[in-house]
């Protein structure tokens, strides 16, 4: 499908479910993008609310811009996965999120869970930005790239083959 790359970069490790594991970096860039897709709406309404880009905020308007933040970003995951296995920033790196078992469908309750990890530890007070990306990391030490939230919801991240 992506030009480039030897062999084992197309195609990943395979896992007994029979699922090509993506390559991380497809997984770090596809997750920039779904960020930014969710930022933007969310910067827009409160620019449109009359809080510009780069206005301090008051500690009112922070939380309530943490939560829209965390709300759309979890319904837009869960739908994402649960419905197509993948949101607009996995499909354009060709990554598809399956059940670790079989390498099929994630059903939404598991959709739901795999988006609720990193939003759990990043509204931790203080740290909450340093465990939401240490949720992430542990997919660079683990033998099925899975992140913590890949494991609580029992899924992987496969590679799409075109």
């Amino acid at each position: 499908m992506f030009p480039g790359g030897d062999d084992e970069e197309r195609a990943g490790p395979i896992v007994p479910a029979g699922v090509h594991l993506a390559p991380l970096w497809r997984r770090v860039v596809g997750l920039a993008i779904d960020q930014l897709l969710v930022a933007a709406p969310v910067l827009a309404a409160f620019a449109a609310a009359g809080h510009p880009p780069g206005e301090a905020l008051d500690g009112d308007t922070m939380v309530w811009s943490s939560m829209a933040m965390t709300g759309v970003a979890m319904v837009y995951e869960t739908i994402g996965v649960w419905r197509w296995g993948r949101t607009i920033g996995k499909w354009a790196m060709g990554t598809k999120v399956v059940h670790v078992a079989d390498g099929g469908s994630v059903v939404a309750s598991s959709a739901l869970l795999r988006a609720l990890v990193p939003a759990a530890f990043g509204v931790v007070p203080e740290v909450g930005p340093i465990l939401s990306i240490a949720v992430y990391l542990l997919a660079f030490f683990d033998p099925r790239r899975q992140g913590l939230h890949d494991k609580a919801a029992g899924t992987l991240v496969g590679q799409v083959r075109g």
